[in-house]
């Protein structure tokens, strides 16, 4: 579990890293992360993948020692490893969340990221993350902690990259006894009604966990409770704006409920469709972004994850409301609101 829990951390490393770069490059420039253990072919590989010429300048390097730096204290020493394999295409947007993929990152999914990174502070990017065989993940802590610091007067808080670390553990952590998208979600949901609702008392944010794990019919036992509880009281205190990161946090729910209905959950999340037509427009342009990686130019059996899964799932929860109201009257307003969507 602490393997897979790293792996999660360090993946995020090279993310936050590209943030980093990106604050002092221009805003409309992408930024390349890759693992300094790369070897010459599979440098190669990567920068066909991401389509990419070696010699751009808006390449930089992650390797072990720098996020030793940051790990140090918070893994174990036989947990730090010693390389990082992991690489990632970052590019900045002025709206939209954040939206990510990833190719042979085999436990950190998508939503994974998007949520950790909305808790560091970003908000709005198009991130791609791979590697050029299967892999857990590497790369994360590092980024966090450079991200900000090196940005054009935007310092990430100590509080907050104390915060990112938490919640990748407690998600980490509740992964790995119901399922990366079920304890995503319940993470996620209720980091989102706790910012939404500026919700500070312990005893209401317990009530707002055990409501949202009830969507997503899971049972947590009261230690688990009080890990989240503990995590969202520090989420509270730190006074997210949540136009800030309610896109993001909205398309991560939409992505895990299409994910777990997939599977043949039933599950029942209120407001899923808190989806509006730019919300449905902002997949569909992260679709274009992500449909330019090519993940035959890794492997032909890559595993894939990305974000914008969750817009076949908002179609969905919309064609379910269509049928329920057939006989209720409102049924002309229905269609052309959903019509209106797509």
């Amino acid at each position: 579990m602490k393997n897979k829990i790293l792996s999660v951390i360090v993946t995020l490393t090279l993310l936050l890293t590209g943030f980093s770069a990106i604050s002092s490059a221009d805003s409309t420039s992408e930024v390349i992360t890759l693992g300094a253990n790369l070897n010459k072919t599979q440098k190669k590989e990567i920068l066909n993948y991401f389509g990419v010429d070696e010699n751009n300048p808006n390449i930089i390097y992650v390797n072990n020692q720098q996020e030793r730096k940051y790990l140090t204290g918070i893994a174990p020493e036989e947990q730090l490893g010693r390389v990082t394999m992991s690489s990632s295409y970052v590019v900045p947007t002025s709206s939209g969340g954040i939206n990510v993929k990833t190719s042979n990152i085999t436990w950190v999914t998508s939503s994974m990221i998007a949520s950790t990174l909305a808790t560091a502070g970003v908000e709005n990017a198009n991130v791609v993350a791979a590697a050029p065989f299967p892999v857990s993940g590497t790369g994360a802590l590092t980024g966090i902690i450079i991200a900000f610091e090196k940005s054009s007067g935007e310092q990430l808080t100590e509080e907050k990259k104390q915060l990112a670390n938490k919640e990748l553990i407690t998600t980490g952590n509740l992964a790995d006894k119901i399922g990366k998208d079920k304890a995503t979600g319940v993470i996620n949901d209720s980091k989102k009604e706790v910012i939404k609702e500026n919700i500070k008392d312990p005893a209401k944010i317990e009530e707002v966990v055990k409501n949202i794990a009830n969507n997503y019919n899971v049972n947590l036992s009261t230690g688990d409770i009080n890990v989240i509880v503990n995590l969202l009281q520090d989420v509270g205190n730190q006074n997210y704006n949540y136009k800030d990161v309610k896109d993001t946090l909205n398309n991560i729910t939409s992505n895990v409920v299409n994910n777990l209905k997939g599977a043949g959950e039933n599950i029942n999340v209120d407001g899923l469709l808190e989806k509006t037509k730019s919300f449905l427009n902002r997949n569909k342009d992260a679709q274009k972004f992500f449909n330019k990686f090519d993940e035959s130019k890794l492997s032909n059996q890559a595993v894939v994850s990305t974000t914008n899964e969750g817009l076949e799932s908002a179609k969905n929860v919309a064609s379910d409301i269509g049928n329920k109201v057939k006989d209720s009257g409102f049924l002309d307003r229905i269609i052309n609101f959903i019509k209106s969507l797509f």
